[in-house]
């Protein structure tokens, strides 16, 4: 089964999900908790069978449940690229907002939230998480701009600048370097603290450019 991740938002949604032997025991070790035994049979399942992407989605819930949030984000990223309907894409941008709201790192997941409306505008869940997040988001930078920023160092990465860097890696290993290059950008809108990799970016960007 396919499980859409709770959060404190939101109840279990199930949806239907075909997958050989191994996938099957993650689903029945996933529904009784046991979320480090659902992933290592979702990744013996996608061993023997790579372009199951149902498998992608049900991995990343285990790896949310176990608190592995950025690789539940790149997870459900692959998911995305496989999925093959708005719908089924709407369900992973959904749960990475969901990730995201869970660490309380609100802007990104606004962000998520709006995307999956952008593919399924009729999710009346999404709906309320993007305008909750939206909210929580602009009351952090409302206390943010009443804060000194000068001389503030620089924080570190956060689990999602550091899952988006990692998935814009894995473009730049296929040389689709645009598309790596929008990932960092996209991210930069969104996290402050995608700046650690600024000098990733700028050369991604030369590169598409010489490329172009």
């Amino acid at each position: 089964m396919m499980t859409k991740l709770l959060t404190y938002f939101f109840a279990f949604l199930l949806f239907a999900a075909q997958g050989n032997e191994e996938a099957r025991k993650g689903n029945e070790a996933y529904e009784k908790g046991e979320y480090v035994e659902a992933e290592a049979l979702y990744r013996a399942s996608l061993e023997a069978n790579p372009e199951n992407a149902d498998v992608y989605f049900n991995l990343a819930n285990s790896l949310a449940k176990q608190g592995k949030a950025e690789e539940a984000i790149q997870a459900f990223m692959e998911y995305r690229s496989m999925a093959e309907t708005p719908e089924k894409k709407a369900l992973a941008e959904y749960n990475i907002g969901s990730v995201l709201a869970d660490g309380e790192q609100w802007k990104p997941a606004a962000q998520h939230f709006r995307n999956s409306l952008k593919l399924n505008p009729e999710d009346t869940e999404a709906k309320h998480n993007f305008e909750r997040a939206l909210a929580e988001s602009n009351k952090e930078e409302e206390q943010q701009q009443q804060q000194d920023q000068e001389n503030q160092e620089q924080e570190p990465p956060s689990e999602y600048a550091k899952a988006m860097k990692k998935r814009a890696e894995q473009l730049v290993s296929e040389r689709k370097y645009q598309e790596a290059y929008n990932v960092m950008q996209e991210a930069l809108k969104v996290d402050q603290t995608v700046q650690n990799f600024n000098d990733f970016i700028q050369r991604i960007g030369d590169v598409d450019e010489i490329d172009s």
